[in-house]
């Protein structure tokens, strides 16, 4: 090589030389490295970190053995001149001239007649460091990824433990009361922390144990809570459900005297019954008091919502009876109206003494003016009134109508009321 080539080289290999040095550096102070050389590590996570460890070691034996003969080269340049001098050094620059630790020789780059001692030259020992590296880095970036997706969510759940371990000695429950919760938690725990690439699959971090143990835990909180406001306001929770279960019974009272008026009045379709929920009701109050006087507040923190849901549902149920019983009412009401608007029709039309049409109207009124009445018989007769009015006045329509057409709706072929 000449002087000027030999020159260009050398200052090549002091570059790369230093930015090894720099990048082993960063590889040294990396947070995820540390935290790798330092965990209690098991499963794929040891085994990448073993083989990736196998790397490390390569790397800094290739490294310093690459960087004394840098050095050496730089001895040479700075001591003379000389042929010889220029024929050392292009032999160290080009010749295999960096020997390599018997354990770093690869078992298929091995001789026949391998004596443990190889040596390869500059170029190579910088393509077998990147190389190094970049299976050391590849472990490291796989690791500090799955990291970064699981430890915020394990201190999550560990932050929800601890809340649930604070309201649980404030309900005053045993130790042992989510043992199967704890269990778990520390399994996931050491998973996170001493295999973390055991979660990493095709390179997407799996967090799906993790997000169920959350649902778990925020269950568990959300009951506990429950139970802390019931025992802190059961008096009264317990007052404003008592004032709940009264209204319910005022209005099974009402409901039952509007029942009395239908059944008095109108015989089909069959008034519905009202049964009292009151009873049960009161009988959840004195089950919630019982658990009260056990401290059993979570399952009191329960109880009380079941309790309020059957007060909403029997207060609906009763509501619903009430427009079922008012329907019927409002419907005899209708037909007597509509019969009434049809008789004005036909003394306006002159044939309110028609023979057939004063039978018709007859039977309607007997119908809807008997006490209970037949809503079913009722329509079908003021229908048939309403038919022979249109024939007598010759018309194909009548105001308020009320024949069931094509189109007609069921209330209108059977007494208005759907069963």
């Amino acid at each position: 090589m000449s002087w000027e080539g030999i020159d260009h080289a050398l200052n090549r290999v002091r570059g790369e030389a230093d930015r090894i040095s720099l990048d082993l550096a960063d590889l040294e102070g990396h947070v995820s490295h540390r935290l790798l050389q330092g965990a209690d590590l098991v499963g794929r996570t040891r085994q990448r970190w073993e083989h990736a460890r196998g790397h490390i070691r390569s790397l800094r034996a290739v490294y310093e053995a690459f960087r004394r003969v840098v050095a050496r080269a730089g001895e040479l340049r700075a001591s003379g001149g000389g042929p010889e001098d220029q024929a050392a050094l292009t032999s160290l620059l080009n010749d295999a001239s960096v020997p390599l630790p018997a354990a770093e020789t690869p078992p298929h780059e091995r001789g026949l007649l391998h004596t443990g001692r190889e040596s390869v030259t500059l170029a190579d020992a910088v393509a077998r460091m990147s190389a190094d590296y970049e299976e050391v880095t590849e472990v490291i970036s796989a690791a500090e990824t799955a990291w970064d997706a699981l430890h915020p969510r394990l201190s999550e759940l560990e932050a929800m433990w601890h809340e649930i371990g604070t309201l649980s000695d404030m309900v005053e429950l045993g130790e042992d009361e989510y043992e199967s919760l704890r269990v778990d938690l520390e399994a996931v725990g050491a998973t996170v922390r001493r295999d973390p690439l055991s979660l990493v699959e095709d390179g997407h971090v799996k967090v799906s144990s993790l997000e169920g143990l959350r649902l778990r835990l925020e269950r568990v909180r959300g009951e506990l809570r429950d139970a802390l406001r019931m025992r802190d306001s059961y008096a009264e929770s317990v007052e404003r459900l008592g004032s709940a279960i009264d209204d319910v019974g005022k209005a099974v009272e009402r409901v039952r005297g509007l029942r009395e008026q239908v059944v008095a009045k109108v015989s089909s379709p069959a008034a519905v019954g009202v049964p009292d929920p009151v009873p049960a009701l009161r009988a959840h109050i004195e089950a919630m008091d019982a658990l009260r006087a056990r401290g059993r507040w979570r399952e009191l923190g329960a109880r009380l919502g079941e309790t309020q849901r059957a007060v909403h549902e029997a207060a609906d149920d009763i509501r619903e009876r009430e427009a079922d019983l008012t329907g019927l009412l409002e419907r005899r009401a209708e037909l007597r109206g509509r019969l009434d608007a049809y008789r004005s029709h036909a003394v306006r039309l002159g044939a309110a003494e028609d023979t057939r049409l004063a039978e018709l109207h007859s039977t309607a009124h007997w119908e809807l003016w008997t006490a209970p009445c037949d809503l079913r018989a009722a329509t079908v007769a003021l229908s048939a009134y309403q038919r022979a009015l249109q024939e007598l006045g010759g018309t194909g329509s009548a105001v308020n109508r009320t024949t069931p057409g094509p189109d007609a709706s069921d209330g209108e072929s059977d007494g208005g009321v759907s069963r």
